[in-house]
């Protein structure tokens, strides 16, 4: 069964510079595509969803300018999750996972009240990595249950714009997990291929180690 998805949104700025675009219109594309895809995923009645937002190494080396647009999307995104019909009508709870002592206080304040606003929701989870890495959940929690295996392992990782890696995707969740990587682009993946992604896992044997 397809329990929880992961997603890595890669190819934004590749997608805008071969379209002489900016920063700014790479990741707002990149955001209307992951209300779709989140959507999507929904219909197909997945119950969990995992998201990389941005890495800790992304929080830690992007330009300051880069970072700013980053931060200003990511915070208007969780102003409109509140009032989005589709989360509510699927009573989604929503948590972000990461080092979050690296964003803008505002935007701290933002995902916490969003987390409160949604903690007594049903089945359904979308979780946000941000600013995450393993070292950071290790270092921070020491002695403690991780953030992460709070959650079920992860069953597909989907990761667009063409790289073959994972790039630090919550690495405790996807030991037995099915990588479906493709060249398009984020802005660009379609209902279609995310249908194919979902009929692929499907196809393929799991014996986990077994």
């Amino acid at each position: 069964m397809l329990y929880h998805v992961g997603i890595i949104p890669d190819g934004n700025r590749r997608w805008a510079r071969l379209r002489g675009l900016g920063l700014r219109d790479a990741y707002e594309a990149g955001y209307l595509k992951l209300k779709k895809v989140l959507e999507w995923l929904l219909e197909f009645d997945v119950k969990h969803v995992s998201i990389y937002a941005m890495s800790w190494e992304n929080c830690t080396y992007r330009s300051e300018a880069e970072k700013k647009i980053l931060y200003s999307i990511l915070g208007r995104a969780l102003r409109e999750a509140r009032s989005d019909s589709l989360l509510k009508r699927h009573n989604a709870r929503i948590v972000v996972t990461g080092d979050l002592s690296m964003v803008p206080e505002p935007l701290r304040m933002e995902i916490e009240s969003l987390r409160e606003e949604t903690i007594n929701g049903g089945e359904k989870l979308v979780n946000i990595g941000l600013c995450y890495s393993l070292e950071w959940e290790i270092r921070t929690y020491k002695g403690a249950k991780l953030p992460s295996l709070n959650m079920p392992q992860i069953d597909l990782v989907i990761r667009t714009g063409g790289m073959r890696r994972m790039s630090g995707f919550f690495p405790l969740l996807v030991e037995y997990a099915e990588l479906y990587f493709t060249d398009t682009l984020w802005p660009d993946f379609s209902r279609q291929e995310l249908a194919e992604a979902i009929d692929w896992f499907y196809k393929q044997k799991r014996n986990f180690g077994r």
